[in-house]
């Protein structure tokens, strides 16, 4: 992978991190009044602001992977062209909404309509870097595969990120929190195993529609990255199903606390690896 990959690499992993584990905490505080006591503000409040942080690191990465970083604010200029434009557009309008409802939260004033805003600019920032990837000349990347990867790891990281914030908070765990933390693990789950489904679609449609390209990273996919590929998808399980596994289970809280941080590290590991892969197997058509 060129060294000039490794900034989009990174700034796409932890956007997609941020989005996802926002959307799960809105989700989780729109059933605040039916979860009750306000749990749904109390154990979203530490990973809510953790968000920005993680939102910041990544736009900074960013700026990286232009030609000349001082020049990055020419970049969103194009708007009705560019989809470089629309995804710095969505970036730093997520970040910029996010500062504003973390500001309402501290104030104990959250807000709804903020946190549907948000959450939809969120959702626009990963549809426009996924069609940054759809428009190029890489058949390995114009396909819908690419949004099933981006949407996918927003999802799987959210839900992991937002199932241990929840489970690591100092809140009694009710019958209601606990059917919700399954749910959101049966989500992420979900999620994983609709992407193997379309996988064998996905390689086995490379060489018609990819022509000679699309045949060499049908190679490298079933050669060199097969087994970083299934590496990468028992990370991403095994690190769902940790958490579902220690929570179903009466532990010492140190204890859980290493389970719930392992299995965090063995996801984002998982799905590093995953975007590794997707940039490796990335195979230009020739023209001309």
């Amino acid at each position: 992978m060129f060294a000039e990959e490794w900034p989009l690499l990174t700034f796409t992993l932890l956007t997609q991190l941020a989005v996802g584990s926002y959307i799960f905490f809105f989700i989780i505080r729109s059933l605040n009044m039916k979860l009750g006591n306000n749990l749904g503000i109390t154990v979203t409040k530490r990973g809510m602001f953790l968000i920005g942080p993680v939102m910041a690191v990544a736009l900074v990465f960013s700026v990286f992977h232009l030609g000349t970083p001082f020049g990055a604010y020419r970049s969103i200029l194009n708007l009705d062209s560019s989809w470089l434009s629309r995804e710095i557009l969505f970036s730093g309008g997520f970040f910029a909404l996010w500062i504003f409802s973390y500001y309402l939260d501290r104030k104990g004033a959250w807000n709804q309509i903020v946190g549907w805003i948000t959450s939809i600019v969120g959702v626009g920032a990963i549809f426009s870097m996924a069609s940054i990837y759809t428009a190029s000349i890489k058949p390995a990347w114009t396909d819908l595969n690419t949004f099933l990867a981006f949407y996918g790891t927003t999802i799987v990281l959210g839900a992991a990120v937002s199932m241990v914030s929840i489970l690591l908070s100092k809140e009694a765990i009710t019958t209601t929190l606990m059917g919700l933390v399954k749910g959101i693990g049966l989500t992420g789950l979900g999620v994983i195993v609709l992407q193997l489904i379309y996988l064998p679609v996905y390689v086995a449609g490379l060489p018609v529609d990819g022509g000679q390209a699309g045949v060499e990273s049908v190679g490298l996919i079933t050669g060199t990255y097969a087994f970083p590929t299934i590496i990468r998808w028992v990370l991403s399980i095994v690190g769902l199903a940790m958490i579902g596994f220690v929570f179903s289970r009466k532990m010492e809280p140190k204890a859980k606390f290493k389970f719930y941080y392992a299995a965090l590290v063995l996801i984002f590991v998982g799905e590093f690896i995953g975007r590794y892969i997707f940039y490796g197997t990335g195979v230009s058509i020739i023209v001309g």
